[in-house]
């Protein structure tokens, strides 16, 4: 069984992390590490999350400093940490061990993989020439949680038909912008006691950002990442590099007073005209041929994509299959032309987009050989 640090442990995706990793027959929870303030507490002391449901023996791991870099007994880590501390931390446990990231920092590196295993696994290899970085091991990061969603609904659409033009809009949990911004959310909450105040009459230039009962339709730096992730992820790894599909796409991103799970609404043109039932066979080709390569993972769900008839919805949805499953539903042609295709889809941003879906790219790499 191999032995994990967690970089980052005291926070939201850190918990997740140990959560995924608990009676893991693969991995197990070894070390764990945080900023300076949490150095030398145990866990239980040094995270204000509540993590009444993770074991006694992981509540009682003394946290230590996450610029030690102490790898002594690990044989991998993973990464919950923030982008800019990751960005200077990540490299010196990669100099000796693998690191499996849920942070932005090395996304959009050419010698780096972003990785969703139902639909890149095949980039895989791309791992080996960060040796030339003077590295042991390597960074794999996760996607941005909104990108998995889409990846994953994209990627039985593009092998069938091809796509010329995407256009989407998200709807995000509050979970997605980490700890503090559930904990703002829930004072707005306590705050309001249900009593929502009534409409202002006034135009107001620029209005005090607030979450409950309300939508916040900008999310910093977030459709950037959407737009180059989707395009890395759904390329072609050929001749040692990623070529990144070539499609337009654009998108809105949005904040909703949910806790979990991103619903998307996507259209998107095909090469190839298809119909509502085309793209419900190409899901179901799709889900067969993800069993086959990877339905033995501890982590895989039953389907990659499970197809509903109506519109997903976060509450009901989002914990189907583990919160693995990316859920699909209202497929419709699109009355934009005759190659327009509409559907909402839905991903559970800390599951399947976070920690879980990290160690399914794990479990993957471990199943393949050579990475770890």
């Amino acid at each position: 069984m191999k032995a994990v640090g967690i970089l980052g442990a005291t926070g939201a995706v850190g918990r997740e992390f140990i959560a995924a990793l608990e009676n893991h027959p693969q991995f197990r929870v070894a070390r764990l590490f945080a900023s300076e303030r949490s150095t030398g507490k145990r866990l239980r002391e040094a995270t204000r999350l509540d993590i009444s449901s993770l074991p006694e023996r992981v509540k009682d791991m003394v946290v230590e400093d996450v610029y030690a870099f102490g790898t002594e007994g690990l044989d991998l880590v993973c990464s919950a940490l923030p982008s800019d501390t990751a960005k200077e931390v990540e490299p010196g446990y990669a100099r000796r061990l693998p690191v499996i990231s849920t942070s932005a920092a090395f996304r959009y590196e050419a010698d780096v993989p972003v990785l969703i295993t139902e639909v890149n696994a095949e980039h895989a290899p791309l791992l080996r020439q960060q040796k030339a970085r003077g590295w042991q091991g390597w960074v794999a990061p996760q996607p941005n949680c909104t990108t998995v969603g889409l990846a994953v609904s994209l990627k039985p659409i593009l092998d069938a038909f091809g796509i010329q033009r995407v256009v989407m809009t998200s709807y995000q949990a509050v979970s997605g912008g980490g700890y503090e911004l559930i904990q703002r959310w829930q004072r707005e909450r306590e705050g309001l006691a249900g009593k929502l105040p009534p409409p202002y009459e006034q135009f107001i230039e620029r209005p005090e950002t607030t979450l409950e009962g309300n939508v916040i339709g900008y999310i910093d730096k977030e459709e950037p990442k959407v737009k180059a992730e989707a395009l890395k992820i759904l390329g072609t790894f050929r001749n040692g590099v990623v070529e990144p599909v070539r499609f337009d796409i654009d998108c809105f991103c949005a904040r909703v007073p949910t806790l979990e799970g991103h619903l998307e609404a996507v259209f998107v043109e095909t090469v190839k005209p298809c119909s509502p039932q085309d793209v419900m066979r190409a899901i179901a080709e799709f889900n067969a041929r993800s069993q086959e390569l990877y339905g033995s993972l501890p982590s895989s769900p039953r389907q990659a994509i499970t197809v509903v008839d109506r519109v997903p919805q976060p509450r009901y949805d989002a914990e189907l299959d583990g919160g693995m499953t990316t859920v699909v539903g209202r497929i419709e042609k699109s009355d934009l032309g005759p190659r327009w295709i509409k559907f909402f889809a839905l991903s559970n941003n800390v599951k399947k987009g976070a920690a879980k879906g990290s160690l399914q790219v794990l479990e993957h790499l471990t199943s393949t050989g050579g990475y770890l």
